[in-house]
């Protein structure tokens, strides 16, 4: 039987390992991981109907205000994104990616779309999907453990 404490460190080790070899592996040499972090969730997760505000990309990278405001800055500079207000509510900013900005990041993202190909096809699409589900159930459950400012974490009572 595993000990509680050895799951976490081995979870910890490979958590760790994981992040540095991304971190440390300069993909894309264009642009920081940021800003690529940013315009992957623009790319992935707007639409027409529901366009994601900074709050939205806030939230969803953990990054700082000032942060966040910096790297869209230097986006909307180069063309990659258009900020628009919302008609209802005038305090709503909507960021999206611009025609340039997607088409910037296909071509900078080529070789990361070949690297990810290679890795399915090495450990094959299922357990790719099961692997890429795990991630995202433990981010969840992470981001659940955490306290972010004005939200209790929560408890398993």
């Amino acid at each position: 039987m595993v000990e509680h404490s050895d799951a976490g460190e081995k979870l910890l080790d490979a958590w760790l390992s994981l992040s540095s070899t991304l971190w440390n592996t300069r993909l894309v040499k264009s642009m920081t991981y940021n800003e690529a972090h940013v315009m992957g969730l623009l790319l992935r997760g707007s639409s027409q109907k529901n366009p994601l505000t900074a709050t939205d990309l806030i939230r969803r990278t953990g990054l700082l205000k000032s942060q966040m405001n910096k790297i869209l800055t230097t986006l909307e500079k180069r063309g990659h994104i258009v900020r628009t207000r919302a008609e209802q509510d005038k305090r709503m900013l909507y960021v999206r990616l611009s025609e340039e900005g997607v088409r910037f990041y296909a071509e900078h993202f080529k070789s990361v779309r070949a690297l990810l190909d290679r890795l399915v096809e090495r450990i094959g699409a299922d357990r790719a999907l099961s692997f890429a589900g795990d991630l995202n159930d433990l981010i969840e459950a992470l981001d659940g453990l955490i306290p972010q400012p004005g939200r209790k974490p929560q408890t398993d009572m």
